[in-house]
């Protein structure tokens, strides 16, 4: 008798779930920046044929986590350069403010209250001794607050494009973590309750100017 496939989970394809459990594996540090990523073992461990997960590879080569070399695989991206990052930083900046200024009317008390629930959770990791594992929950909740500010654009398109870039953004954190000051996550987050602030108030222009800073500073 075979083993039992282990669950993936209930929703979405097969390939769909994939590309979420990768991704999750590679985001938590269980791939090493630059890592190969073999094919059949990540199979066999999941229960499944080789061709979903070479499926779920190549739709991650759009996030920029994964690369493929010709005649080798895949392979982890490697830990970004600071003139990569820098790049990257900038095009986040463009993107996250301008989506922001177009869906600024948008807000509602309940966005307001998930902003500052979120950052209440990521304020006790900070306080906290965050190390990798904690960096990880860190990114995720940072993911989910840019998330709730760019979702005031009400842009399906706008909205991929920013979970991407969260995943982009979530992994560089890891692969960075060697160089990162652990103490500047106070900081963010005292930056997020500025952002909520500006909000509140609904003062667009403070907004745009504190979430430009604030996306400049980051890790």
């Amino acid at each position: 008798m075979s083993a039992p496939t282990p669950k993936l989970g209930e929703t979405g394809s097969l390939v769909d779930r994939l590309v979420v459990l990768i991704r999750d594996a590679i985001i938590a540090g269980e791939f090493a920046p630059g890592e190969h990523i073999r094919i059949k073992p990540l199979a066999d461990s999941h229960g499944v044929s080789l061709i979903p997960v070479r499926e779920a590879l190549s739709r991650l080569l759009s996030t920029r986590i994964v690369i493929a070399e010709p005649n080798r695989g895949y392979f982890v991206a490697p830990a970004p350069t600071d003139e990569t990052f820098c790049q990257f930083r900038l095009f986040r900046e463009l993107f996250e403010v301008s989506a922001v200024e177009l869906g600024f009317d948008n807000v509602t008390e309940a966005d307001i209250t998930r902003l500052t629930n979120l950052n209440g959770k990521m304020r006790s990791i900070a306080e906290g001794r965050p190390g990798k594992k904690q960096l990880v929950n860190w990114g995720q909740l940072n993911g989910a607050f840019h998330e709730v500010l760019v979702g005031l654009a009400c842009n399906p398109f706008i909205m991929q494009q920013q979970v991407e870039l969260s995943f982009v953004h979530m992994y560089f954190q890891i692969a960075r973590s060697e160089t990162v000051d652990f103490g500047i996550l106070k900081t963010l987050a005292t930056e997020h309750d500025g952002l909520i602030e500006a909000l509140k108030s609904r003062d667009k222009d403070t907004l745009l100017q504190r979430l430009s800073s604030h996306i400049n500073r980051t890790v």
